[in-house]
Formats: structure tokens, sequence, C-alpha cells
């Protein structure tokens, strides 16, 4: 077995430069400026790629262009960090000429590169082709918040981090559904009580530990079998094995079975050692079959610990993952977690 080293970008500072590019949809103008404008007041300096004020039916613009508008951003050498400018629904087309860029990605140096929804597809591709550590969290027009929820913070201090330093989140009191979408300053309508949920047992206290992967699952299924698929091979060279973090946006419970089942059998998750799943807001039942039967059906014969409705996904706030990093999550008293990452 060859054993991976994770290559970690360097820290980001103040003062250093975040970049933005419109990898899938187009973002709302006024969501953007509001984020930047705010990024800028703590320090930031922010670019910006010519398709984010472009807008191509559901997307910002062809997948040739997204690809080098994103090249751009990582051959710049002033730009430490890239944020995806929201999410969307076809950023898979652009990984056919990302692909092409592969010499450029490897010889630059790697910057932290952020999103989630459809970017969450960019992130695994770079994490498993390239072993990129990247980072599930939120799109650029989420940082318009008028007051930053924890989990922004959490974000922004994430990426301080050097190599060999420990980050450690615990999970929310509260969650949301929903928010004032005329108001682009929104804050969290934290309402709900949090409760993580364990579907394979009744202990109350799991820790597990590995190598974090994941995503959107609506995205990073359509990649298994194609030319950008390395999942099998970059899961099978950690000895520690790998925490799958998985969300699902907008599958029905029959798709989010065949999802899983269809990664299951690509060989996805052989080198498992837990699942944490994200709250969906695509949880009701088919006829009489569940969201749970769905996940049960699928994940259950690997026993392995399956932990959902955790702060992942759709439904905020949700905590920030690093692909790559090496992990240890646990399921303490009352339905909590604790997930402690490691630049390592």
């Amino acid at each position: 077995m060859i054993v991976l080293i994770i290559k970690y970008p360097e820290k980001v500072d103040k003062n250093t430069t975040i970049g933005v590019t419109a990898t899938s949809s187009a973002v709302d103008m006024l969501k953007f400026q509001k984020a930047k404008e705010k990024l800028t007041k703590l320090g930031y300096n922010i670019v910006e790629t010519s398709n984010v004020y472009k807008k191509e039916k559901l997307v910002s613009s062809s997948g040739i262009e997204r690809a080098n508008e994103f090249i751009s951003l990582w051959e710049n050498e002033d730009v430490s960090h890239i944020i995806a400018a929201t999410g969307g629904e076809f950023l898979m087309e652009m990984l056919p000429y990302l692909h092409n860029y592969k010499e450029k990605i490897e010889t630059c140096k790697p910057k932290w590169v952020q999103g989630f929804s459809d970017t969450s597809l960019l992130n695994f591709y770079l994490t498993t082709n390239y072993n990129i550590a990247t980072v599930h969290a939120q799109n650029f027009g989420s940082f318009a918040m008028r007051k930053y929820h924890k989990s922004l913070e959490d974000t922004l201090n994430m990426t301080k981090l050097g190599q060999n330093e420990e980050y450690i989140q615990k999970s929310f009191d509260k969650y949301s559904l929903q928010r004032d979408e005329n108001d682009v300053e929104a804050e969290y309508n934290l309402v709900y009580d949090n409760e993580y949920k364990l579907l394979n047992g009744e202990n109350s206290y799991v820790k597990v530990s590995g190598r974090l992967i994941g995503g959107c699952i609506d995205v990073i299924k359509t990649i298994i079998g194609t030319p950008f698929d390395n999942t099998n091979n970059f899961c099978s060279n950690f000895n520690e094995g790998m925490i799958w973090y998985l969300e699902n946006c907008e599958l029905s419970v029959a798709d989010l079975y065949r999802a899983l089942w269809q990664m299951k059998q690509a060989g996805w998750f052989k080198n498992v050692n837990a699942f944490l799943i994200g709250r969906t807001l695509s949880k009701e039942s088919y006829e009489d079959y569940t969201y749970e039967d769905a996940l049960k059906d699928a994940l259950l014969e690997l026993n392995v610990p399956i932990i959902y409705d955790i702060d992942l996904g759709h439904i905020p706030p949700q905590m920030t993952y690093i692909n790559g990093a090496y992990a240890e999550f646990e399921l303490v008293d009352k339905n909590k977690g604790i997930l402690k990452q490691k630049n390592i």
C-alpha cells in the first residue's frame, strides 16, 4: 500500500487575497457585493473572475470558461483561498476541461478551495485526484450575513491552520429550516432543537476516527465510472480508514437509496470506518419506504456507525469539513457531536 500524503495549502491570514469564481450558477449580485464588503472590512482582499457577473440559463458560463476562470485563480500567486460564488446544478460540465489542466494543478502551489452543494463535486475531484485538502463549507454568498454565525467564523478560522494543527467543532444547539430570502443579509432562524441520531445502535456514545471525504450525494455520484473518478485509489491508501460525510439536497428516498447503492457497488465504501449524514429536506416516505429505510438498506451491512441528522448540508448551520484531514468524531451524551480535525 502506498500511503498518500495530503497536501495542505498554506494558512490564510488576514490581508491575504480570496479569489471568487462562479464554478456553477450565477450569484445574486447584491448578496455578492454585501459578502465582499463584509470580508473586506475583516481585512481580506477580494478578487473575482468575470463570470461572477454572468448568467446563462442555470449556469454562469460554459464549462470551459468556468474551468479557465478557476485556473486563472489557481495560477494567481496572490490568491491563497478560492471560494465558489454559489452552488448550482451543473458544475460537472467544467471537469473535462479542468482535467486538461492536470499539470498546472499539480505544479502550482495548492490553495484552499471552498464551497458546498454543487461545489462539493469540485472539492471531491481535487482531493481524490490530487490529494489536495479542500473545504466543505459555505459558498461566498453566505458571507453576506448581517452577523456571522459561529459556523462561518469556524470556516475562516480553519483555513488559518498550519500543518499538524487541530480544530475542534461541537454540534450546534439549534438549526433552521427557513430564512428570509428577500433579505440578503438574513441570519439563520434557529428554532429547532438539534439532535444527532445513531442509525444502527442504542449506545449513547460512539467514537470513530479516519480520513474525511464526502460532499453532496446528488452531485458527487455523477463521476462514478468517468475519467474523473479516482475515489477507490484515494480511499484505499489510508491505513486509518475513511469517515464519509454525506448530505442529500434533493434526492427522494428512492433516489437516495439508488445513489448510495451505486456508490457502494463502485467500491467507494470498502475502507469506511463510519458515516456522518447531514440533515435533509427530502425525508418524505415513498409509500411505506422511509428515509431511514434507505440509509439502512444501503449502508447497514457495512457494519460501521451511521450517525445522521448532523450539522451538514442545506439545512443550516453546518460544520466545516476538510476533505483529506484526519478526524475524530464523538457522539456524546444527549446525542451531541464533537468533531476534531487535524492537518496531518
